[in-house]
């Protein structure tokens, strides 16, 4: 069963996700510091991750704006993500401190970042639930057909991708943290 978890991106300065280099990865936050699982640990193949904007503009893009969604294509530990030849030299591959947790890779994703959409934008008949997480944790239960309409819709508007530059991010510092 497919399912769609929704988050804010508090700071996107596009390392978390990073969506430089063909893929889209979701490696330096979004897991448990504690008992409670989170969207990395969560997350297996074939679900759907969507970022939303946090508070801050200068960091992020704002409530109510859809910053990124991917379709988790793979789910790699830790330590196999730091040794694979496609993500060496990623801003998220940087080091391996904690090899029990997981890296979400995917293919098929749309990175708005400061280009965000407003998810007011998206016609209402694909947003049959809430996209956009509200308080504490995780919305993880959207229905098959609510799922299916959202990718549908992102896979027919917009091409897989990139489409803005990181929202904490200018364009000189965009060059050192890419890759």
């Amino acid at each position: 069963m497919t399912k769609l978890f929704s988050y804010v991106v508090d700071h996107d300065y596009g390392v978390a996700p990073n969506p430089f280099g063909g893929f889209c990865t979701l490696a330096k936050c979004k897991y448990s510091k504690g008992k409670r699982r989170n969207v990395v640990e969560l997350a297996e193949e074939g679900n759907w991750i969507v970022g939303t904007g946090g508070a801050d503009t200068k960091k992020s893009a704002g409530h109510g704006k859809l910053i990124y969604a991917m379709r988790v294509d793979e789910k790699l530990p830790l330590a196999v993500y730091f040794h694979d030849k496609r993500f060496r030299g990623r801003k998220d591959n940087d080091t391996a401190k904690s090899f029990d947790r997981f890296v979400l890779v995917s293919r098929q994703f749309f990175y708005f970042g400061r280009n965000a959409i407003s998810i007011n934008r998206i016609p209402k008949r694909h947003l049959a639930g809430p996209i956009e997480k509200k308080g504490p944790g995780f919305p993880s239960d959207s229905s098959q057909q609510f799922i299916g309409s959202f990718a549908k819709w992102l896979e027919g508007k917009y091409r897989v991708g990139i489409h803005g530059l990181p929202c904490g991010v200018g364009q000189d510092e965009l060059t050192q943290k890419q890759c």
